[in-house]
């Protein structure tokens, strides 16, 4: 694989002993892809590690997701420090707990339910804890969200990025015209420390062409208005798509920050590729259909229609619990938007939260210190939910919970991420997710 003069010169150990050991780990993986050569990162998003002194502790492969063992040779190195801030930004994912709440009760990391309860284990709060501070040192910003490219920093149009992170990958491709892939948290910690990956995948031009064209009908176009909407949007285009990425024609002209973090989310849990081309768009590779197929368009490419009658059929292929009772109302997967918390504590204001249901509002840093100072944080708690940020309960292992809990939510991803495991599922519109919340009954009303 070709290296540059600044690539060798690390690879040769001129830049310590930690970027050294990373490059080499990333031309390993180069040669195994038959990558040509490295390409420079302006975004790196991965998630915090566990650091603990005992590797064989029997609950962490419970909560670790592989990657925390790599951290310990850059946490074992005195200056091992992330690529240079003005070239490559490091951030993380949400992960496990706020770590200011991990005592506080009622939170997804220490509940209750019926006759039994949860809590994150200390010690592996402990070594989150460490590991976090870890980073820190290191130069990771810690960020803990998955929406770091819409607060922290936003890579330009044709810029690579490494994002662990399937919802913000597709984002970047979709809706910046960046490059990601919907990397490993491997490779994603060794280009935090280099701010380089070999080119492969969704970094090349031939790997980012359409392969069917998705066409919405003016009633779907008219009718997407609430965040569920465009989630389960997204769901329909990822199976009509068939594991292909589609050239996706007739989308509204505007689309708020909000229905283009549902849209990319929920495509990303449902497709191999994380990227829609949005015909129309002001992106060069999305401008046209052409542009979309890299020439012209082929005389027999496949294509498929999305009625409404689609996105109300997966409003209910999405819903799996057996009775209407809700025990769990969770919104923010992809964290929310500031507009999303607005939505939610204008319709719970004034409203309790049922005493036998837990209602939590994930969001990221800024928007959650945003909603204190506004008001609707106070809202949302005033009526007895639980507003947060830093983490997600999709982090937590909720394959150990009880199966008799009935969980209610918007999101699509979440329910691809945790939906097999047992429990029992309502997918719904915010209005009815918030009624459910004080009624503990879900009843749909959307369509």
């Amino acid at each position: 694989m070709k290296l540059d003069r600044t690539q060798q010169e690390m690879l040769d150990g001129k830049y310590g002993e930690a970027r050294r050991f990373a490059l080499e780990k990333l031309v390993d993986f180069g040669k195994a892809v038959d990558a040509e050569e490295m390409v420079p990162l302006s975004f790196v998003l991965n998630v915090c590690p566990i650091e603990m002194k005992d590797r064989s502790h029997p609950d962490l492969s419970t909560f670790d997701m592989g990657h925390s063992p790599l951290y310990d040779k850059f946490i074992e190195i005195k200056d091992a420090r992330v690529a240079d801030e003005s070239k490559t930004i490091c951030l993380n994912d949400p992960y496990l707990v706020q770590i200011d709440k991990y005592e506080e009760e009622g939170y997804p990391w220490n509940f209750s339910w019926g006759d039994g309860s949860y809590k994150l284990p200390k010690d592996i709060y402990d070594g989150y804890v460490r590991g976090h501070d870890a980073l820190k040192e290191h130069g990771w910003i810690m960020s803990q969200s998955c929406n770091s490219h819409l607060t922290t920093r936003t890579p330009r149009y044709g810029e690579f990025c490494a994002s662990s992170e399937s919802s913000v990958a597709a984002y970047l491709n979709t809706f910046v015209g960046a490059r990601s892939n919907r990397e490993s948290t491997v490779n994603t910690v060794y280009a935090g420390y280099t701010g380089y990956l070999p080119k492969y995948g969704m970094l090349l031009d031939e790997n980012r062409l359409a392969k069917v064209i998705v066409e919405l009908t003016d009633e779907v176009k008219e009718k997407m208005t609430d965040p569920a909407d465009w989630a389960a949007l997204g769901a329909v285009i990822a199976e009509k798509g068939g594991n292909r990425i589609p050239a996706v024609v007739n989308m509204p002209p505007l689309l708020s920050p909000t229905a283009g973090k549902c849209l990319s989310g929920c495509v990303s849990a449902g497709m191999n590729d994380p990227m829609l081309h949005i015909i129309g768009s002001a992106l060069p590779e999305s401008r046209t259909l052409e542009a979309a197929f890299g020439g012209k368009v082929p005389a027999n490419v496949e294509k498929h229609i999305v009625t409404l009658d689609d996105v109300r059929e997966y409003y209910r292929k999405l819903d799996s619990a057996k009775s209407d009772k809700v025990d769990i109302v969770v919104f923010g997967c992809p964290h929310l938007t500031y507009h999303e918390i607005r939505q939610i504590a204008g319709l719970i204001k004034g409203r309790k939260v049922s005493p036998n249901v837990h209602m939590w509002v994930q969001t990221d840093t800024p928007s959650y210190h945003m909603a204190r100072d506004n008001g609707e944080a106070k809202l949302i708690e005033d009526a007895g939910g639980k507003i947060y940020h830093s983490t997600c309960m999709g982090m937590n292992p909720v394959r150990t919970w009880s199966h008799d809990l009935n969980i209610a939510t918007n999101s699509f991803k979440y329910v691809k991420l945790g939906g097999g495991f047992g429990q029992g599922w309502h997918f719904g519109a915010v209005p009815d997710l918030i009624d459910a919340a004080v009624t503990g009954r879900f009843v749909s009303t959307r369509w």
